[in-house]
């Protein structure tokens, strides 16, 4: 399972190559849309109103996220808000009969996209070796990714620019 909700979220407010400055992807609707877009998680529906919920969710998943890949102790400030968050989703188990099997389907009904968010974070987490989410190793830079490499080895949230980067680094000497 790729973690890509909770990634997405942890990484949502840190800088990305080329910006000089900390991001702002909550001023609106548009933007949050396509913030989160740009790390293949759509939201359908989101008003104006959901920001202030989004934000407190991209906070506490980012510290989250943040402890579990520097191997520190969770602050239970974040679960506690990511639990609140998801605490309105109800779901629906069903029973399908097939010709030769039988077969359990469960449908979630989120109160607000943001809940719906928070619910997939904590599902992504149930279901995730933790010591696979890691911080890039370049020292530029603060994303983190969750490393799918057979050889728990990735030292880079991307190829492009922090591989690169890094290498090019070091081929020059350590010089900038």
């Amino acid at each position: 399972m790729n973690p890509s909700v909770l990634v997405a979220l942890a990484n949502l407010q840190r800088r990305r190559r080329r910006e000089t400055g900390p991001r702002a992807p909550f001023a609106d609707v548009g933007g949050a849309r396509r913030a989160l877009a740009e790390d293949g998680v759509a939201i359908a529906v989101l008003s104006q109103d959901d920001l202030p919920a989004l934000t407190r969710l991209a906070d506490a998943v980012s510290g989250l996220a943040d402890c579990v890949a520097l191997r520190r102790p969770p602050a239970s400030r974040a679960v506690d808000v990511i639990n609140e968050l998801a605490s309105g989703c109800t779901g629906t188990v069903q029973l399908i009969m097939g010709t030769r099997a039988v077969q359990s389907d469960m449908s979630w009904h989120d109160p607000d996209p943001v809940a719906g968010l928070a619910r997939r974070v904590i599902e992504e987490l149930d279901g995730i070796d933790l010591s696979r989410l890691r911080q890039c190793q370049r020292k530029e830079c603060d994303l983190l990714f969750f490393d799918m490499t057979r050889s728990r080895s990735q030292r880079w949230h991307a190829e492009n620019p922090c591989g690169w980067l890094e290498r090019q680094h070091r081929r020059r000497g350590g010089l900038p």
